[in-house]
């Protein structure tokens, strides 16, 4: 016989989610320290990379918040729901985010930009992994 997949905690998101915070930082630190060792006077790479990682940490909190905020047996209909409305709204505050930041930050590292976006990415799968 098969057994029932296990239920995610809210509690373990909210780790995974302020685990993340710490990766964020790291990425951003790292951004900074590489950047200052170019000497790069206007930072643009690590502003470029640093804002990428940002706007993937935020439409992932966002989804996860949608997701998990409400849980429990009485909630299932409820929690599919929001798992469709967490998506919608992730990839509109991900397109929304990358409008905005190429139209309004000068000047801007496009590679440094999607780097840090796909690398907090990476992080979100990793940390996901690790909840199984």
């Amino acid at each position: 016989m098969t057994q029932p997949a296990k239920r995610t905690q809210s509690d373990q998101v909210a780790r995974a989610v302020k685990g993340q915070l710490w990766v964020l930082f790291t990425l951003m630190m790292l951004a900074v320290i590489v950047d200052m060792l170019w000497l790069d006077p206007q930072n643009a790479v690590a502003k470029s990379f640093s804002l990428g990682a940002l706007l993937s940490f935020v439409s992932q909190a966002m989804f996860a918040w949608f997701v998990f905020h409400r849980t429990g047996f009485h909630a299932r209909l409820y929690i599919v729901q929001q798992l469709y409305r967490g998506q919608m709204i992730k990839w509109a505050v991900t397109l929304g985010g990358f409008i905005v930041i190429f139209i309004t930050i000068q000047p801007l590292s496009a590679p440094a930009l999607f780097t840090g976006f796909m690398l907090m990415q990476i992080s979100h799968s990793w940390m996901l992994w690790r909840l199984r």
